[in-house]
C-alpha cells in the first residue's frame, strides 16, 4: 500500500518497514531551524559576559559620528571598561543620557570631584565633556537644566578600538534592505545547508 508524497525504502535496508519522505528530509529541517536560533542566543551570550567582564551594560559601541576626530573616525569600534571609580580629565567616557536612543562618546575635559561621608558612594562626580573636534563643550547637549554629566551616566571609558570594523553595524542600520538580505541569506543558508 502506497501513500501519496511517501514512499517504503528498498527491501534490503535494515529498517525496511519505515517510511521516509523523500522531499523533505525532517531532522535535517529540525537542526537547522535549531541553529537559526542557536545563533543569536550564543550571540546574546557573548554579550552578556563581556558586559559582566567590563561592568558595563554596552561594553562596545560603534562611533557613528566625526566629533572625536583624530581620536577616533566615523566606523572605529570602542571597547569600553566600567570597572574604574572615578573619571579623570583627558578620559574618554560614554554617556547615555536620559531621552537619548544613542550615547555619547566624548572626553572629559573638566572634573569636580565633591566627597561626601554619609553616602555609600564616597565621591559625587561632574564631568564636562567636549568632543576632540567640536569648537564648544557639551553643555547643549546635556539634558535640560543639567550643566554635567554624572558618574552613574556613564557605561563606561574607553580602553581600546578597532579601526573601522563599525562600518558593517553602520550600513546595517543605514540602509535596512541590506539587513533583510543579510539576515534572509544567513536564516537560507542554514536552513538549507
Amino acid at each position: 500500500m502506497a501513500v501519496a508524497g511517501l514512499s517504503r525504502r528498498p527491501p534490503s535496508h535494515p529498517m525496511k518497514n519505515c517510511w521516509t519522505f523523500p522531499l523533505i528530509n525532517v531532522r535535517r529541517l529540525l537542526s537547522g531551524s535549531l541553529m537559526v536560533f542557536l545563533i543569536p542566543a550564543t550571540a546574546y551570550m557573548l554579550w552578556k559576559a563581556i558586559s559582566l567582564i567590563t561592568d558595563s551594560s554596552h561594553p562596545i559601541v560603534v562611533v557613528i559620528s566625526e566629533s572625536m576626530e583624530p581620536a577616533f573616525k566615523r566606523g572605529d569600534i570602542l571597547i569600553l571598561w566600567n570597572r574604574q571609580s572615578l573619571v579623570k580629565v583627558g578620559d574618554i567616557p560614554v554617556c547615555w543620557l536620559p531621552g537619548r536612543s544613542l550615547p555619547m562618546v566624548h572626553r572629559a575635559i573638566s572634573v569636580i570631584n565633591t566627597s561626601i561621608s554619609y553616602a555609600p558612594v564616597k565621591v559625587i562626580q561632574q564631568i564636562l565633556t567636549k568632543g576632540d573636534n567640536n569648537e564648544v563643550d557639551d553643555i547643549a547637549l546635556y539634558p535640560p537644566g543639567q550643566n554635567w554629566i554624572y558618574r552613574h551616566q556613564i557605561v563606561g571609558l574607553v580602553w581600546g578600538y578597532i579601526p573601522l570594523l563599525g562600518w558593517v553595524t553602520i550600513a546595517l542600520n543605514e540602509y535596512p534592505w541590506l539587513k533583510a538580505i543579510v539576515m534572509l541569506t544567513l536564516v537560507l543558508g542554514i536552513l538549507l545547508d
